[in-house]
């Protein structure tokens, strides 16, 4: 995230006091760049809910079909043998685990930042306890992707042996699973590392600015002194 637009205003300010129309530039540009920001997480679990539902879907429908007793009637299927319905529930709750997970974690971070902010320090401090999250929720990322991809294993393996197909195509499909696996983590920490973690310095720098800025230039007047 760029924030050289916060470092221009604020150098303008040097040999005078932080406030009108300095202020409000340097505050409107943080909420803008701020709502960027959360338009980019926003897509990111919207992505995990969509893929949560496709895959609840999925495992519920095959589940119904068994029990309606369409599954052997359908092409070369049979119907599911008892270990393959529980695998079927594993898969489920492997699921449920992970989109619950990131819905209640997004939902308890929403309450934290349930208070209005009106001054620039306020919007500030909740930056950064906002982008401290998004890391520490990324700080083992591969272990938070383990059970939504061992579901989605477990239902592929579950198909195959309901189609017909050989076990020997397994083999691929895990390898390629596993592949999947590591490259999600790796794309989720170089977002950390190039994107997170960076906002997190720049944003903490600007706080220390602030707070280390001479009486005259870092006293930030409310609404009614500006007006």
């Amino acid at each position: 995230m760029e924030f050289e637009d916060l470092q221009v205003i604020w150098n303008s300010q040097q040999d005078e006091p932080l406030y009108g129309v300095n202020e409000d530039g340097l505050h409107n540009t943080l909420r803008n760049n701020s709502k960027r920001f959360r338009r980019v997480i926003f897509w990111q679990h919207l992505q995990t809910f969509c893929g949560c539902t496709i895959a609840i879907t999925a495992i519920v429908g095959l589940l119904l079909l068994n029990a309606s007793g369409l599954l052997g009637d359908i092409g070369s299927s049979r119907a599911l043998h008892g270990w393959e319905i529980a695998g079927l529930l594993i898969s489920l709750l492997c699921w449920l685990q992970f989109g619950a997970s990131v819905y209640l974690g997004n939902r308890q971070q929403k309450k934290q930042e349930k208070y209005d902010t009106t001054s620039l320090r306020d919007d500030l401090d909740k930056e950064i306890n906002r982008t401290k999250y998004q890391i520490r929720t990324r700080s083992h990322i591969m272990l938070g992707f383990v059970p939504p991809y061992f579901g989605s294993t477990l239902w592929i393996i579950i198909v195959f042996g309901v189609s017909g197909i050989s076990y020997w195509a397994i083999v691929p499909v895990i390898a390629v699973m596993a592949t999947a696996l590591i490259i999600e983590s790796r794309c989720q920490r170089r977002f950390v590392e190039q994107e997170i973690t960076p906002r997190l310095q720049q944003l903490e720098t600007l706080r220390e600015t602030l707070i280390t800025a001479p009486a005259s230039e870092s006293t930030i007047p409310s609404e009614t002194d500006i007006q």
